[in-house]
């Protein structure tokens, strides 16, 4: 039988430390399920999903603690898969403003969406004249509450702006 949890962790690290990592749950039969780690310099912040034998689960989540200079937090997570038909991966575009994430999951919230994942970014445009601005997109996995339509939910995030466009993707 497997155990699922949830990996965080922030501090100094190199992309060597997250090889060692896999390395070690690899080892101890377990894999990565979902991954993001981003590095500034030598900072890392992380969040794994990791699936392991039950046998094995204490093993991995020591060799995460046993970094001294990773703050490491590790909770338990449900294996009840989501159904994948309540799932959907959409992107939002719009100019970049103050609060633009809060508006978004103030919105996805109200409804009871769950974020499953949100990774957003911003491209500066310099324009003629001096003018310049910045674009905002957001790709967003979301499930949704099976009485809610996902036509429903890209109308209401594009009520956000005149300049607000969502694509649904899947």
């Amino acid at each position: 039988m497997n155990s699922t949890f949830i990996v965080n962790f922030v501090g100094t690290a190199t992309p060597s430390t997250i090889k060692q990592l896999a390395a070690i749950t690899h080892e101890n039969d377990g894999k990565w399920l979902i991954s993001k780690v981003n590095f500034i310099e030598e900072q890392v912040a992380a969040v794994i999903k990791v699936e392991v034998p039950t046998a094995k689960v204490q093993t991995v989540k020591e060799a995460f603690h046993s970094y001294p200079d990773l703050l490491v937090q590790i909770v338990d997570c449900d294996t009840t898969p989501h159904q994948s038909d309540t799932i959907y991966q959409i992107r939002l575009d719009a100019n970049d403003r103050y609060g633009i994430v809060n508006e978004i999951t103030h919105v996805l919230d109200n409804q009871g969406i769950h974020i499953l994942d949100m990774d957003c970014q911003r491209v500066f445009i310099a324009g003629g004249g001096g003018v310049s601005s910045s674009l905002f997109t957001a790709n967003l996995a979301i499930r949704l509450p099976a009485e809610i339509a996902i036509q429903d939910v890209a109308k209401e995030l594009e009520a956000l702006s005149e300049d607000t466009r969502v694509i649904i993707e899947t």
